[in-house]
């Protein structure tokens, strides 16, 4: 017999006695709406959800409601074996609030101050599961007491993606082999939103010869970048992936593409973790749209995001619109072979315009034929 059952007999025969005296008179089906109401007012309070303490009611919120909602007695006399019981069955993956520092990694799940706590697993699953680990602990640094933002997207292009369809997405899985043409200068606007499959924005800067862009990408979501090598049938590799700050205004990122098919992605996401979640699509598909029964949209930030691609001179190192003594000062301070084993730092200037690995007299041949 599961412990549900077992616990809704005996609440029938010990738990139901001990409430009718609470109950009796000409108020009584009144007095139980006002004890269950009073009964919540429990929902937080001081004492650990998963273990016995005398007072009634427990810290975590919506785990304390859904215990005294099962058996009001949690809320009213004392949180007992019985609650304790309750908790462990029906507050799986609730770990808001729990002991340790937001802002510190620890082995348990949660954290002690709950509007970050929350902020933070609305996002990353992980952390209420699994463990309150050095991502999470960046997550609440980068997502907690951030005001959400608005980006102006006057005068750019929209991508023409609803956020519930998926047609910029690449070659992920199940999708068509779809992806944004890059043309200089144009300013670009869409969303991103959670859900399966995830959601990314592709954009191809293929090239039969090597090219120096500078991406410049604003969202109102945690947004992810990256910088992949490869075609439809594979293999695919990423060469550079970053996470930028929640509305901390336009990342721009300097970057030389390799010969071949490569593709700038974009989606939500830090550059640990991708995010699925608490990024709910803010439009109706008319062809599902939502049942009444289904649980309203998170939507934690904005969906919106706009990008500006602008096509550089190879040999403009610095990105100043001109190849000049800075470009060359560049170069010759990166003289040499480009070490494999580092991982490739997207922010710093890259100087190895011919792409064979080492920085040296064929670029500079290219740099000065681009003065």
């Amino acid at each position: 017999m599961s412990f549900t059952m077992s616990y809704i007999m005996s609440f029938t025969m010990s738990s139901a006695m001990r409430l009718i005296p609470k109950i009796t008179g000409a108020l009584a089906c009144a007095t139980v709406g006002c004890v269950q109401i009073s009964a919540f007012a429990q929902c937080p309070t001081p004492g650990d959800c998963r273990a016995v303490h005398a007072t009634p009611g427990c810290e975590q919120p919506e785990c304390c409601q859904l215990v005294c909602e099962f058996d009001m007695l949690c809320c009213t006399d004392s949180w007992n074996e019985t609650c304790v019981k309750a908790a462990f069955e029906f507050c799986e993956g609730i770990s808001c609030p729990s002991a340790g520092a937001c802002t510190a990694a620890h082995p348990t799940s949660g954290c002690d101050d709950y509007e970050c706590c929350e902020q933070v697993v609305a996002f990353d699953s992980w952390c209420t599961y699994a463990g309150w680990d050095q991502i999470c602990a960046l997550e609440a640094v980068e997502l907690c007491g951030v005001t959400p933002c608005t980006i102006n997207t006057t005068g750019a292009i929209d991508e023409n993606e609803p956020c519930y369809r998926r047609l910029n997405d690449g070659w992920g899985v199940g999708q068509t082999a779809a992806r944004i043409a890059v043309t200089c200068g144009t300013l670009m606007k869409g969303k991103i939103a959670g859900g399966g499959p995830r959601d990314l924005d592709w954009f191809a800067v293929d090239g039969a010869t090597r090219k120096r862009y500078r991406v410049t990408v604003d969202a109102e979501f945690p947004a992810e970048l990256q910088y992949m090598l490869g075609t439809e049938e594979g293999p695919n590799t990423v060469k550079w992936l970053l996470g930028g700050p929640i509305c901390d205004g336009p990342v721009s990122v300097i970057f030389l593409t390799e010969l071949g098919t490569s593709t700038i992605i974009l989606g939500a996401g830090s550059d640990e973790r991708e995010y699925r979640s608490a990024i709910d699509c803010d439009e109706i598909n008319p062809e599902n749209p939502p049942g009444p029964d289904d649980p309203p949209r998170v939507t934690l930030l904005g969906l919106r995001w706009k990008t500006r691609f602008e096509c550089l001179a190879l040999a403009d190192v610095d990105g100043d619109g001109a190849v000049g003594a800075a470009d060359l000062s560049l170069l010759l301070a990166n003289w040499g072979d480009v070490d494999p084993g580092l991982p490739f730092d997207p922010f710093a200037p890259d100087a190895d315009l011919d792409g064979d690995g080492a920085v040296g007299a064929a670029d500079l041949s290219l740099l000065l034929a681009g003065w």
